[in-house]
């Protein structure tokens, strides 16, 4: 099994000595499943497509926002006929120094803490009807940005701005029917720790071999072994920094059988080694 050329472009943000980045711009879309160690805001300006994330998939249109929370599996899908017209506003943010300004604010500060746990669920809200307001509140700070990385304070301000234009939850935003593509991530998640047998899976599911890699791959816009790596790259990566477990070990409860794969893989998907991500990330995630 070989480690797709996509898994290079895992997107760990560094953030350096920012609070926040902002990126609003034309641009094409991640098409492979990723996260972010920080807090992510993605608000869809022009275009549509698919957003994927907690084994759901969601309509991206004008006006949709996703807040994606660190270590969050997702994917932005945009079809290839309409990626020249897909313009978006990215914000990632540091929302461990932000909690510590908002503590006047304890209403956005309890809504940013839920957003900030690892893995928690995304929120989708739908935001078209305050585009204007969206739109000059990310003009307003995006330029404060660009000529100097913006504070504490100034991304405090921000959110408490943001969150009081947005509805209170996301209104049981309706998902598209994903066919089998959820249930093929679910099984992934309970058994992404054992070889992986394509059988078993279609077995579970009651169809084909080819027909749930053929649907998968259709609905995703990736293969089931793509996926499957980078679920396991994140949960190395977590613990790595949630244990104190040998590299070896961590390459055996994630499901690579060969330490020396494992390493090479985590290189290629991660950008350094396992132990160069656990001692710069371990006190600093």
């Amino acid at each position: 099994m070989t480690l797709s050329s996509q898994q290079e472009h895992l997107e760990l943000i560094a953030l350096n000595d920012a609070i926040a980045s902002f990126s609003r711009l034309f641009a094409n879309t991640v098409r492979y499943h990723h996260w972010h160690q920080c807090l992510e805001v993605l608000y869809v300006e022009e275009g549509f497509g698919v957003v994927t994330v907690d084994h759901k998939q969601f309509t991206m249109r004008p006006g949709r926002m996703f807040f994606f929370p660190p270590f969050t599996l997702h994917k932005i899908w945009v079809d290839e006929q309409a990626r020249d017209g897909y313009r978006r506003t990215i914000i990632h943010l540091d929302q461990h120094a932000v909690l510590k300004v908002l503590r006047d604010f304890p209403h956005t500060q309890q809504h940013l803490q839920n957003l900030s746990v690892r893995g928690s669920e995304a929120w989708v809200v739908d935001a078209a009807d305050i585009h204007t307001h969206v739109d000059f509140l990310f003009s307003r700070y995006e330029k404060m940005a660009a000529q100097k990385p913006l504070n504490t304070e100034q991304v405090a301000c921000l959110l408490v701005n943001l969150f009081s234009l947005l509805p209170e939850d996301n209104g049981n935003m309706p998902e598209i029917s994903s066919g089998i593509a959820s249930q093929v991530m679910f099984w992934l998640d309970e058994h992404y720790t054992h070889k992986f047998s394509l059988a078993a899976l279609a077995q579970e599911l009651g169809k084909s071999k080819s027909y749930v890699s053929r649907r998968f791959q259709m609905e995703t816009g990736e293969s089931i072994l793509d996926y499957l790596n980078t679920l396991r790259l994140r949960k190395a990566c977590e613990a790595l920094l949630h244990s104190e477990i040998s590299v070896r070990e961590v390459a055996q409860k994630v499901g690579f059988s060969e330490v020396t794969y494992f390493i090479s893989a985590f290189g290629r998907g991660i950008g350094e080694t396992p132990l160069q991500y656990r001692k710069r990330h371990k006190n600093n995630p």
